[in-house]
């Protein structure tokens, strides 16, 4: 069973994907999305690997502006992201954090993710937006082999023992 995130933003998703990651004893790969702000006050999207021995550098993936994407590089997540969710053969689980509606257009890179969730021999570990509108994201939410997980600030904490016994049970 894969295993999907999903709750309101910042309610700690990606804290529990790496709280998560911290006590695997999976071998694991994919990638994380960070934002960075630059002076316009705009959030730049760069796709980096979610392991960290993986030396691939950040990609920017879009620009978001007043909470709207006003930027999209689908090109970036067929390329960058497609590599990094493959970036590691021997990896017992693989890390998507997160699908929003910016992958939108990245058709390679949804065509990955849903090939990924059809495989029995991996563990997918991936946080889905609540917002997320998308052929992608919908997909995941109803995919008969994901486990979706909602999220809260009440149950956040013991979701990493559950979260944890779910991916590595046999």
């Amino acid at each position: 069973m894969h295993i999907v995130l999903t709750g309101e933003k910042q309610v700690g998703k990606s804290t529990l994907v790496s709280a998560v990651l911290e006590r695997t004893a999976l071998r694991y790969c994919g990638l994380r999305s960070i934002s960075v702000f630059d002076g316009n006050h705009d959030r730049n999207v760069y796709l980096i690997p979610a392991d960290k021995d993986n030396d691939t550098p950040a990609a920017l993936a879009g620009v978001c502006s007043n909470r709207h994407i006003t930027e999209r590089h689908p090109e970036v997540f067929d390329d960058t992201g497609c590599r990094l969710l493959g970036s590691d053969p021997d990896a017992r689980l693989i890390v998507i954090d997160e699908i929003g509606n910016m992958e939108r257009d990245a058709a390679i890179y949804s065509d990955r993710i849903l090939s990924l969730l059809g495989r029995k021999d991996i563990r997918v570990l991936a946080v889905v937006q609540n917002m997320a509108s998308t052929p992608l994201a919908d997909a995941i939410r109803n995919h008969p082999d994901v486990k979706l997980i909602e999220v809260t600030k009440e149950n956040r904490e013991e979701l990493v023992e559950v979260v944890l016994k779910l991916l590595e049970a046999d």
